[in-house]
């Protein structure tokens, strides 16, 4: 029987902090399940950890690096016994984790903690399943490149600013990041609020480095609203629900973001990918969703090829 281990347990083994064993998991390295709400290490992801690891030890020993893509291409999916997501923290994917259990023909299913860019980078060299992305179908096709891809709208939001309430720094568009009196908590390359403003601040002809706090990334759109809550920073980017943990914010609306679900077309009628795309396309899940975070989930469920 494939045991279940906690992070604590997974750092006593290691010998190493419950710290970095969090970090393991969101930068891919360790994967992990979810179980409820709690982060578990099964025995086979901690064993793929290790043989992994071990193979690094012996390639660098011996100065016998291979190219990246063949590093990047470990068989986790060949040793996986169940549906490997990518995925940063999200109301959406939680509430699919926690529905999936229930819908007939479903997967145990391992989330991997990564951004849309490494998601999808992930999907290309076949390290997950599935990626959970904020991407427009023209910049998935770019890192996905040659292969037959299928998108399960997964719902769509507003994106914009988190401010103090009442706006006391007169905050309203981008331009407002350069002056002198504001500072940005910014995200990490690769997540999709950094991807927005690294757009936007190329094709307004504004330069990063007019921005203070540009270099300072953090990890979560929770993260970025507690440095404003807190007054490390004046204004952050990022989607409306977080500021429903920091009564003191105030969300300034900017564009809407659609989160897609990608997978290769050839898995979408197996086991597994129908009890992903069922429970989606279910009332219950879109209403659940709809009612929970205030989402827009019109669409949520349908299905095209990229």
């Amino acid at each position: 029987m494939n045991k279940f281990y906690t992070a604590q347990e997974v750092a006593d083994k290691l010998k190493i902090k419950k710290t970095t064993v969090y970090e393991l998991i969101k930068r891919g390295e360790l994967s992990s399940s979810k179980i409820g709400k709690q982060l578990r290490v099964s025995e086979d992801q901690l064993s793929l950890y290790l043989n992994g690891a071990a193979k690094n030890s012996v390639s660098a020993q011996h100065h016998d690096y291979q190219p990246e893509s063949s590093l990047l291409k470990r068989d986790y999916l060949l040793h996986s016994s169940g549906l490997i997501i990518s995925g940063q923290a999200s109301p959406a994917l939680d509430l699919l984790l926690n529905q999936l259990p229930s819908t007939p023909g479903n997967l145990p299913v391992l989330q991997s903690h990564m951004n849309t860019y490494n998601g999808l980078y992930s999907l290309y060299f076949e390290k997950v399943h599935i990626a959970c992305a904020a991407a427009a179908p023209e910049d998935v096709r770019s890192l996905v490149p040659g292969l037959s891809l299928t998108a399960l709208l997964f719902c769509q939001y507003p994106m914009g600013f988190y401010v103090k309430k009442g706006n006391p720094r007169n905050i309203h568009d981008f331009p407002d990041l350069t002056r002198a009196d504001i500072i940005f908590a910014n995200r990490e390359k690769g997540s999709s609020r950094r991807v927005l403003l690294d757009r936007t601040l190329k094709s307004s002809g504004i330069s990063p480095e007019s921005i203070s706090g540009y270099r300072n990334e953090l990890v979560s759109d929770y993260s970025t609203a507690a440095a404003v809550a807190g007054g490390q920073a004046d204004v952050a980017l990022g989607e409306s629900y977080a500021v429903r943990s920091f009564p003191e914010l105030t969300f300034l609306p900017l564009t809407q973001e659609t989160l897609y679900l990608i997978m290769h077309s050839e898995n979408l009628d197996t086991p597994g990918f129908q009890a992903v795309t069922e429970t989606i396309s279910s009332e219950n899940f879109r209403r659940t969703l709809a009612l929970q975070t205030g989402y827009d989930t019109t669409h949520t469920g349908e299905i095209f090829s990229i």
